[in-house]
C-alpha cells in the first residue's frame, strides 16, 4: 500500500507521481475577441457583459464561472477556487486546477504596444466630456493643462479618448467612452470601447494583438517635477482629471475599475507615498487590497466611507462626486498648502475664524452685540 498524500502544486488528494502525470490546465479570463466573446450574466442577466472562466484549450469551466463587467450596479464575480470548493466531486478536478500565479515556467507574452504618434494624432478637447469639464473649471488654462498632461483624445462622434502610456512612454491603448453634458457616462446602448479593438476590426492590428492595461497617467510618474509628489489614486479616469484640476500638487492616477488592483500593475508605485480613493462602495475592498502593497507607503482615505449619505451611498458616489459638491457649495480653490486638509474635507477657515483664533475678544464682540457674519 501507498502512502495517500497531498501534492503540492495542487488542492487534490492523491499520489504526486499520479497528479504529475496528469494534465494541468490554466485558467483565466477570456480575453475579448467581440460580442461572442461576453455572454449573460448569471446575477444581473446582461446579454453581452460576463466574462468566463478558460482553459488554454479555449474551455470554459462552467457556465457560472467568470466575472460581470458591471463591478459597481452587479459586482458578480465566481472564481475558479471558489466553484472547486463548492463543487469538490465535479470531474473537471482531475485537470487539476492551477491559478495563473503559479505558471511560473511559462515564459510571457512580449508586450503589444501602439505607435507613439497616435496619441498626438487623436488629441482634442472637441468631446462632450472635456466641454463638462469646461462648466466646472472655467479658468482658461485648466483643459489645456489637463490635456497636455493626460494627452486627451477625442473620436468624430465627441467621445473622449483616455489613453493608457506606461511609465516608460509606451502607448497600450486608448480607452473610448460616452458621456452626456452632465458628466455623467451614458451606459445605456453604449459600452466602453478601445482604441487597439477598432484597430483589429479595420486590419490595422494584428488578430493576435493583445491589450496589457497600466495605470491611467502611469506616465506621468517619470516626470522631473513629479518624482516627489503623492500619488492620489482613484477609479475612474473621470475622478483623476478632476481631482488633477482641484490639486495639481498630487500625481493623480486611475485604476480604470474598482477591481484593477493587481500586484504587477501596482509596482510602477514603488517607494511612492500613495492616497487610494475609491468610490464609496469600495472601501473595505480597497482596504484589503492595499495590505499587500507593501513596497509603497499607502493610506486609504475614508472621507466618503465616513461622510457619504444614504443617498450618496445608493447612488455610488466617487472622489469626483464629492470634489464637484465642494465646488458647488463654494469653497475656495486651496492654495497648496491648504491642499491636504480641502482634500480631506476640512473647509480652509476664513479670515474671521483666524482672527477669532488671535483675538479672543472678537468672539465676544460678536455675541455681546448679536453679530452676524456677512457671507
Amino acid at each position: 500500500m501507498f502512502q495517500v498524500s497531498r501534492c503540492p502544486k495542487c488542492p487534490i488528494r492523491g499520489t504526486v507521481g499520479q497528479q504529475k502525470r496528469k494534465e494541468i490546465i490554466m485558467y483565466q479570463l477570456e480575453k475579448y475577441h467581440g460580442k461572442a466573446t461576453r455572454h449573460e450574466c448569471p446575477n444581473c442577466h446582461d446579454k453581452h457583459s460576463f466574462t468566463l472562466y478558460v482553459g488554454e484549450d479555449g474551455q470554459p469551466l462552467d457556465p457560472t464561472c467568470g466575472r460581470c463587467d458591471h463591478e459597481s450596479s452587479c459586482g458578480y464575480h465566481y472564481t475558479p477556487t471558489q466553484y472547486f470548493q463548492d463543487n469538490p466531486t465535479d470531474k473537471t478536478m482531475t485537470r487539476n486546477f492551477v491559478p495563473k500565479m503559479q505558471m511560473i515556467n511559462k515564459p510571457p507574452k512580449p508586450l503589444c504596444k501602439m505607435p507613439q504618434g497616435i496619441v498626438t494624432e487623436s488629441a482634442s478637447y472637441n468631446s462632450t466630456f472635456v466641454e463638462f469639464l469646461r462648466g466646472l473649471f472655467p479658468q482658461k488654462m485648466v483643459i489645456p493643462r489637463l490635456g497636455s498632461l493626460y494627452g486627451l483624445g477625442a473620436t468624430k462622434d465627441k467621445d473622449v479618448i483616455f489613453w493608457q502610456i506606461d511609465i516608460n512612454g509606451k502607448v497600450r491603448s486608448g480607452k473610448i467612452m460616452k458621456y452626456g453634458e452632465d458628466g455623467h457616462r451614458i451606459k445605456d446602448g453604449y459600452k466602453v470601447n478601445w482604441v487597439h479593438a477598432r484597430l483589429k476590426k479595420e486590419g490595422k492590428l494584428p488578430d493576435d494583438w493583445e491589450l496589457t492595461q497600466c495605470l491611467f497617467g502611469e506616465h506621468l510618474l517619470n516626470l522631473s517635477m513629479n518624482k516627489n509628489k503623492v500619488v492620489a489614486l482613484v477609479e475612474s479616469e473621470k475622478s483623476a482629471l478632476i481631482g488633477a484640476a482641484c490639486y495639481p500638487n498630487f500625481v493623480w492616477l486611475a485604476t480604470g475599475g474598482k477591481s484593477q488592483l493587481s500586484i504587477d500593475k501596482m509596482k510602477v508605485l514603488s517607494g511612492r507615498t500613495v492616497i487610494m480613493f475609491p468610490d464609496v462602495d469600495g472601501f473595505k475592498e480597497w482596504e484589503e487590497a492595499a495590505e499587500k502593497f507593501t513596497f509603497c507607503k499607502v493610506t486609504v482615505s475614508d472621507i466618503l466611507e465616513k461622510n457619504a449619505t444614504d443617498e450618496e451611498r445608493a447612488n455610488k458616489i466617487d472622489i469626483a462626486d464629492w470634489l464637484i459638491k465642494q465646488l458647488q457649495e463654494g469653497y475656495p480653490t486651496p492654495e497648496p498648502t491648504e491642499e491636504y486638509q480641502w482634500l480631506f474635507g476640512i473647509k480652509p477657515k476664513t479670515d474671521l475664524e483666524l482672527m477669532i483664533e488671535e483675538h479672543l475678544i472678537v468672539q465676544h464682540l460678536i455675541d455681546e452685540l448679536g453679530l452676524v457674519p456677512d457671507d
